[in-house]
């Protein structure tokens, strides 16, 4: 299918969507509300920062200088998972907070990286990757808590796989995720307990970093190759053309708004450059610039949080 066919095609699509009676607009009081939640540099580390979608009041979710990465709401707005790492040396664990910076709890502990979590719908788990079979980056999912653990891609022959960037689906059926199982690196789904296995995108270059549209019909994730640098893009979640959104620099670790209007994003002209937030729309139109060089040290890894729960 020729690729404006494609884009026509994803663009109706995503407004019909916002059309229905479920998913009311912008300007509707009863749609939802969201701030930005990131990784950003204000004191040189990276730390857990809130950010108006406007750039009004950036502003620290912990004491200044803690480390976080990775940052992830829960699906009602309330609590935060995050990373502390060492990735130099292979070490990191997963952590939780209440949105208001109280309730700091450690939630796993293991002398090799965990990271990258994701909530499930229901708010009662998470799936994250972590190195603790000293092998492969292996997908988990921890009960926050109950504390179970689940391997959902044990290491199988003598082959290294890896898997990355977990994001679980809305409805819950479904969990995203980067690997490097087909060959090259690309985005693949699988039920939520690990069965059912389905590849979306098989190219020669770099996909990583899914993340799910509202209604659960649509992935974007990142794009990487020498020719182009990064990009972001969309692709049907059952499979289909991606189709690239035409932003300048250097984009990634994309992520949607609960409206499904916009999907905020990292990105950089240079790869010397501090990585800024923007949102743009599905389409890659009407981008707008969220952080801005006011001393508050750029941004990586946004996540909407829920402000209307």
């Amino acid at each position: 299918m020729h690729r404006s066919l494609i884009l026509a095609f994803l663009v109706g699509a995503l407004a019909a969507c916002g059309r229905d009676a479920a998913a009311p607009r912008r300007d509707d009081p009863a749609a939802p509300r969201a701030e930005l939640v990131y990784e950003g540099f204000p004191s040189g580390t990276s730390e857990l920062l809130r950010i108006a979608a406007d750039g009004v009041a950036p502003a620290r979710m912990l004491p200044a200088g803690s480390v976080a990465m990775d940052p992830e709401p829960s699906p009602d707005g309330t609590r935060i998972v995050f990373v502390v790492a060492a990735y130099d040396a292979g070490t990191g664990d997963i952590w939780m907070v209440n949105a208001d910076g109280t309730g700091l709890r450690r939630l796993t502990d293991d002398p090799e990286l965990d990271d990258s979590p994701s909530w499930s719908p229901d708010g009662r788990r998470i799936v994250f990757r972590s190195y603790r079979s000293m092998r492969d980056g292996e997908l988990w999912t921890l009960d926050v808590e109950g504390g179970a653990l689940t391997n959902l891609t044990p290491a199988q022959g003598s082959a290294i796989i890896d898997h990355r960037r977990p994001a679980w689906s809305p409805d819950g059926t479904r969990i995203a995720f980067a690997t490097n199982e087909g060959g090259d690196w690309g985005i693949w789904t699988m039920r939520a307990d690990g069965s059912d296995r389905r590849q979306l995108t098989n190219t020669i270059d770099l996909d990583a970093e899914p993340a799910w549209s509202p209604d659960a019909r649509f992935i974007a994730f990142r794009r990487s190759n020498q020719a182009q640098g990064s990009d972001i893009m969309i692709v049907p979640a059952a499979g289909g053309d991606a189709v690239r959104l035409a932003v300048p620099g250097e984009q990634r670790t994309p992520a949607w708004h609960p409206d499904g209007a916009r999907i905020a994003f990292a990105s950089q002209v240079t790869l010397a450059e501090r990585p800024e937030l923007f949102t743009m729309r599905p389409d890659g139109g009407d981008l707008q610039r969220v952080t801005r060089e006011d001393g508050w040290g750029g941004g990586l890894n946004p996540a909407w949080r829920r402000t209307d729960r």
